[in-house]
């Protein structure tokens, strides 16, 4: 019965990250902070605190941890908005990180549904698949028992991903 019930709270933590997920595809990113208000509206999300640089914002997700963290990006604009989507899961447990894993390919079922095909993907215990589109980049991976979704500018992605930029930076 237990793994029941772990196994349909992942499956509704599923419909709402896809959520997420669908709604950062069709939103009319700036990368600004002007989208702050609008992304948080059509989220359903709250601003909990707001710094010069970062806001913390309550989502409507049942993860251990229900808050995403929006970052601005010191090159000017907004860098992404970063939040884990899934309860800690202990992955010395064998059956657990199984769950764990068989949940991260059903998220990335429903983003490819959602994105189309992803740009890469590496495949082991701890996976990482990132999908590009023209108004937002979308990164899922595990890391440390979590599965983390980060909605990345994809200003900033083109930054990361161009060694010889990245190098010189300060």
């Amino acid at each position: 019965m237990e793994q029941l019930e772990s196994t349909y709270l992942l499956h509704i933590l599923s419909d709402r990250v896809e959520k997420i997920v669908t709604v950062a595809a069709s939103f009319d990113w700036t990368w600004t902070d002007n989208d702050l208000p609008s992304l948080c509206e059509a989220q359903g999300w709250e601003v909990v605190r707001r710094t010069s640089d970062t806001a913390l914002l309550r989502t409507d997700h049942m993860a251990d941890r229900p808050e995403a963290y929006w970052s601005e990006w010191d090159l000017g604009g907004v860098r992404d908005v970063i939040m884990v989507v899934t309860d800690k899961v202990d992955t010395s447990d064998a059956q657990a990180a199984q769950e764990l894993l068989g949940e991260f390919d059903r998220l990335v079922n429903r983003f490819t549904a959602v994105l189309g095909s992803p740009r890469s993907a590496q495949w082991g215990p701890e996976p990482k698949v990132l999908w590009d589109r023209t108004n937002v980049v979308v990164r899922l991976f595990l890391l440390d028992g979590y599965i983390n979704l980060y909605l990345v500018n994809p200003a900033y992605q083109e930054w990361l991903d161009t060694p010889e930029v990245f190098r010189t930076y300060d």
